[in-house]
């Protein structure tokens, strides 16, 4: 009898509590803003925000029936804010509306869904017709024939490991990871390595990439990259004269500078779009593998946003910064590219 009436007391109790609305935080929705506040936080404008919500809606859509499940517009706007902002996680996610825990979510899951899709923006001018156009965009800049890529390496600050800590500290005393990227003369990105750590050198990068072989698989036509003196002249990859004597190698030295600043302009375009990149930033807070699939990430983006006419405002992010190493390599050059490049130096600048 005492347990029937324990059991009754309390029943009766729950039916006198009254039922707690669930709270949720404002989330500004960007259909809302002034296109000129959304291009400045998201980097992006309304359009380009929701054709990229539609993209990646089959990853994002909530799997569950939960009714207050994160919409897939949230999802995206909070990782833009968090790639633009180079806040941590906590101020980004109050900025969108959602707890540091959600925002994480957030993060993790947009970047995945860009990452799985980074080959159908991130495209090396592979068919004849691409590598045509590319030719004749770099010519136009300075007159510097046969180019289909700049080359360059910057850093992305991150919190190393504790184990192997070494691996991560670069040249400029900070740990990071080495990300190497080859653009257009447009400024997007057509190839990225995101893999080695800050001590790695960039002409070790270089080798390690896919670009050797691709570049000798047209060997029945002339291409090359344009890269700075860290790198070893190849006959794919024309680098500076060390001491230009003639006239006409001052003038290579002059086009080639004045025709691969387009890689420095790129990076600093894409650390001032995505300041979690740039040191201005902060530290990405994030292991080795997922800060390689932010700037994955960020290069795709990038790209979507060139495509579209966005600029980005280079005043201080990726500016600043070194943007390679600058211990030059020691590798042995062949004769072949050596003769490669006094070719190019007679046919062209003379």
């Amino acid at each position: 009898m005492a347990l029937y009436l324990l059991a009754q007391r309390a029943h009766a109790r729950r039916q006198r509590r009254v039922p707690q609305e669930r709270v949720f935080k404002t989330r500004i929705q960007f259909l809302n803003m002034p296109e000129e506040v959304v291009l400045e936080r998201y980097q992006l404008n309304p359009e380009m925000i929701r054709d990229l919500c539609h993209i990646l809606e089959r990853d994002l859509q909530p799997s569950t029936g939960r009714s207050h499940a994160l919409p897939v517009y949230v999802k995206v706007t909070a990782a833009l804010n968090f790639y633009t902002s180079g806040t941590f996680q906590t101020p980004a996610g109050d900025a969108a509306g959602i707890s540091q825990a959600s925002m994480s979510r957030c993060i993790a899951q947009v970047t995945a869904a860009l990452v799985r899709r980074a080959n159908s923006y991130i495209c090396f001018p592979f068919n004849a017709q691409q590598r045509e156009r590319t030719r004749q965009e770099f010519l136009a800049i300075a007159g510097f024939p046969h180019v289909l890529g700049a080359v360059g390496c910057t850093h992305v600050a991150l919190k190393p490991p504790l184990d192997h800590e070494n691996l991560y500290r670069n040249r400029q005393r900070y740990h990071s990871m080495n990300m190497q990227i080859v653009c257009n003369a447009q400024g997007m990105i057509t190839h990225v390595v995101a893999e080695f750590p800050g001590s790695m050198h960039d002409a070790t990068i270089l080798s390690h990439s896919s670009l050797k072989h691709i570049f000798q698989s047209w060997q029945d036509e002339k291409g090359w990259l344009l890269g700075d003196r860290v790198y070893s002249l190849k006959t794919w990859l024309m680098t500076p004269i060390e001491n230009p004597q003639t006239p006409a190698e001052h003038q290579y030295n002059h086009v080639h500078h004045s025709t691969r600043a387009i890689i420095t302009q790129t990076v600093a375009a894409l650390k001032a779009r995505f300041r979690c990149l740039s040191r201005t930033g902060g530290v990405l807070q994030y292991s080795p593998l997922k800060v390689c699939h932010i700037f994955v990430a960020c290069c795709v983006l990038h790209n979507i946003a060139v495509a579209r006419g966005i600029e980005a405002c280079t005043g201080e992010a990726g500016a600043q910064e070194p943007q390679s190493d600058d211990v030059v390599t020691k590798e042995t050059v062949a004769e072949e590219a050596e003769q490669a490049r006094l070719a190019l130096v007679q046919d062209f600048f003379s």
